[in-house]
């Protein structure tokens, strides 16, 4: 109001001055004769054109006037609207200022209620996007209604594209009445008008040309534009809000891995330290106070104080390695040291750590870390212990595996255990049940004359009145208590101490170790437990030696009694042969009437006589070929034609299957080819096979034999139709003289011998044979022949 008054009162000064002008100009031209006109042209004159100009001179000084009051007043604004903007710019700043980040949040919401009274906007807020699809965004608000509780659910969020797609170009969403949205953004339009919200002004803030977040202003109920001077305050301050969120995000990222590096340390037992080599100063992280048993307010960090509470032996060494990391750059620090803690109890200290050097060659920094490594330590000497006691046991178990004589086994493992307690004198007896003595088995460290003396120690020596329980291990220092054979022995040889391991198997005393080690050696009650076990492995050693003795005696006897009756039975089936032979062949010819014609009943006799002989031959025949002298001397292999061999097998089967009335039917290629075998032994094979399945069928029945060929072998497969096999026999129809059912024998004859003798002549071709049977409905036998192949096989 106060410039349009200025200018009504200026505008009535020149209106005064125009008055006061006019007066004198007509003065002038009325009453000097400037102008050579008359009267009626000097008032036309003065009428239209002086009055006129004067006119035109005032509008234009007027509006000359009221244009420069309107600039100083645009002007003025807007220096009032930069002072506000500067002002509101300077307390939200104020507002991070100093601010530690749990006090940032608060800062932001006080922010937004300001920011919201400078813009006249109902509602302001600032919506931080997460980066997790499934968690939730930060949400902070300010409302009109101060309702604190009131959440913003329906922002325009990553559910709106079009509103979202806008901020990430990034573009400033201005939205004066949203009633006027486009048709695209008709969700994020029904979702306002639903919260009455009518205008909405949304800045995206980015950081690291990332949209992480918008700031948002709407007005409820009322429609309003935002200037573009506002717009930019708000860009101003989102980036203040951006710079303050980060700062707390990265001061909350540092507290976070301060307190898990604390936590690290705290588990790990693990300190940090430090010394700036510039100042002198000392740090030590709160876990390096904990390593020593102290508080950070009970000691003063730094060497000397450090070097106080070392182990005095170790104190040499850490300054020496201190020394070397200060003078020679690169130089790694490491240094395990005994530290005395303040309850008096010795830690094991493992220092690491490096000095920093500038360009210049000047230290800078000397860091590095300290763990408390005492379990670690501890756990290791276990570890070695335990290793220790690992190797005997297993050199021992290593010894008993590859010893096969009492001797060398003795002496070997005496071996081991004397570098195991570290002593060089040593014996083993082990006990003679029929002598009730101890006898000197094996010796290491004495003399020829001592050894003499100790070659038995008798079951009453008193030795054994001494040992408290002679089935445990003992150790004794007053060796001068020793009575009998070794006090000579411990006099003579200045023997200091005596370590007794007993030899035990199947909880008897079998045997006893004498071990004579120095004075100062240290032996453990853990090393006497672990003798006590190699006691233990090398009794159970001695007694599996000496079966496997008796074993190898028993074996080589039966061994011979094998052989003995293996050429029994060769030499015996050869005799029974060769009468065989001559009574087979006369009773055939007199069968078959070569000698002349026989009676009915005659012909049958013979017919008996000639079977039973057949069947006798195929006795001796299975008795030879289960002779294994017999099977080694007679396995030449060469090409021969299956079909003759299977003719010639039926032919010799002949009697009995016609006297059954088997019908065998043959169903061969024509053209097969050669086999690789024998032929004396593959006949036998298929008379087994036949045989039983002639045997075990019906009268009147039919037997199939069919032959077929693969690339490189010949299945023969026989099918009977008789009684089969029962399906818990098929496991052992293999074994020798194995019978289904004793009462078989008696029924159907036979010993038992077929099918071990067919498993075994087939195993010689190279072959295989299965069967398959069920009882009450017949047996097929599939035996698998290799083919002749001239580049596999030998020929000759």
């Amino acid at each position: 109001m106060r410039k349009d008054v200025s200018i009504i009162l200026i505008s009535i000064c020149f209106g005064l001055t125009f008055l006061i002008a006019d007066t004198y100009i007509a003065h002038l031209l009325f009453s000097v004769n400037i102008l050579p006109f008359s009267i009626e042209e000097k008032e036309t004159f003065y009428d239209f054109y002086v009055r006129s100009f004067v006119f035109l001179g005032f509008l234009l000084f007027g509006m000359t006037v009221s244009k420069m009051a309107q600039k100083c007043h645009f002007a003025e604004n807007e220096l009032l609207s930069q002072l506000r903007f500067e002002n509101l710019v300077a307390e939200i700043s104020s507002n991070f200022i100093g601010k530690k980040s749990e006090d940032i949040d608060n800062a932001i919401k006080q922010s937004l209620k300001k920011m919201a009274d400078f813009a006249d906007a109902d509602r302001s807020y600032l919506i931080l996007l997460s980066l997790e699809p499934d968690s939730n965004d930060t949400v902070y608000q300010w409302h009109t209604n101060n309702d604190d509780n009131r959440k913003i659910y329906n922002y325009p969020g990553r559910d709106f594209p079009w509103w979202m797609e806008k901020m990430a170009s990034p573009e400033i969403v201005h939205i004066p009445d949203t009633s006027k949205l486009p048709p695209s953004a008709s969700k994020e339009k029904t979702v306002l008008q639903e919260e009455c919200i009518e205008s909405v002004l949304s800045i995206p803030l980015q950081s690291d040309g990332k949209m992480i977040g918008f700031l948002g202003f709407d007005t409820i109920g009322r429609k309003k534009q935002w200037p573009q001077n506002y717009i930019k305050l708000m860009r101003v301050v989102g980036d203040i809000f951006i710079d303050s969120i980060e700062r707390k995000k990265a001061e909350e990222s540092i507290l976070m891995h301060r307190e898990r590096l604390s936590r690290a340390q705290e588990i790990s037992h693990v300190g940090s330290w430090e010394v700036d080599m510039r100042t002198k100063k000392h740090f030590w992280s709160d876990e390096m106070y904990h390593l020593m048993g102290y508080s950070p307010d009970e000691i003063n960090i730094g060497r000397e104080h450090y070097y106080e509470r070392m182990h005095p032996e170790d104190r040499e060494a850490f300054t020496s390695c201190v020394e070397l990391a200060l003078s020679i750059p690169g130089y790694k620090f490491d240094i395990k040291t005994r530290f005395i803690k303040k309850n008096g109890s010795i830690c094991i200290l493992h220092s690491l750590g490096e000095v920093t050097w500038d360009s210049e060659g000047r230290q800078m920094l000397f860091q590095g870390t300290t763990q408390d490594i005492t379990e670690i330590s501890l756990a290791q000497e276990d570890l070695q212990r335990k290793n220790r006691n690992l190797v005997i046991l297993q050199s021992t178990a290593m010894i008993a595996a590859s010893s096969m004589e009492m001797e060398d086994f003795l002496r070997d493992i005496l071996k081991e255990i004397n570098s195991y307690v570290g002593c060089s004198a040593g014996s083993v007896y082990l006990f003679n049940s029929t002598e009730h003595s101890f006898n000197l088995c094996s010796s290491t460290g004495f003399r020829d004359k001592i050894v003499e003396r100790l070659d038995c120690l008798k079951e009453d020596d008193p030795l054994f009145k001494l040992i408290p329980d002679a089935k445990k291990t003992w150790i004794t220092g007053k060796v001068d208590e020793i009575e009998g054979c070794l006090k000579w022995i411990i006099n003579s040889e200045c023997i200091g101490k005596l370590v007794y391991i007993p030899i035990m198997a199947r909880e008897n005393l079998v045997g006893v170790i004498l071990l004579l080690p120095d004075q100062d050696t240290v032996i453990s009650k853990s090393d006497l437990n672990i003798l006590g076990n190699v006691g233990r492995q090398i009794g159970i050693t001695v007694e599996n030696i000496r079966l496997l003795n008796e074993t190898r005696n028993a074996y080589e006897e039966l061994k011979s009694l094998d052989r003995m009756k293996d050429e029994f039975v060769a030499n015996i089936t050869h005799e029974l042969k060769t009468p065989l032979i001559s009574i087979k062949g006369y009773s055939e010819v007199i069968y078959e009437g070569l000698l002349g014609e026989l009676e009915d009943k005659q012909k049958q006799c013979m017919k008996i006589i000639v079977s039973n002989s057949e069947r006798l031959e195929r006795l001796i025949e299975s008795l030879l070929n289960m002779n294994s002298l017999y099977f080694e001397k007679y396995h030449v292999l060469s090409p021969i034609y299956l079909k003759d061999v299977m003719e010639n097998a039926i032919t010799s089967l002949s009697m009995k299957t016609e006297e059954k009335e088997i019908s065998i039917i043959k169903d061969c290629p024509a053209d097969m080819h050669l086999v690789y075998g024998n032929c004396e032994f593959l006949k036998y094979l298929f008379v087994y096979i036949l045989d039983n399945a002639v045997k075990f069928s019906s009268k009147g029945s039919k037997v199939i034999i069919k032959i077929t060929e693969s690339e490189a072998d010949a299945h023969i497969a026989v099918t009977d139709h008789g009684i089969g096999i029962p399906g818990s026999c098929m496991d052992r129809i293999f074994d020798r003289f194995y019978q289904v059912d004793g009462s078989a024998t008696r029924i159907y004859g036979g010993n038992g011998l077929g099918l071990y003798l067919s498993k075994n002549i087939v195993e010689l071709h190279s072959g295989a044979i299965e069967i398959e049977s069920e009882e009450g409905v017949g047996t097929t036998v599939h035996i698998t022949i290799p083919l002749f192949n001239p580049d596999i096989h030998d020929s000759e």
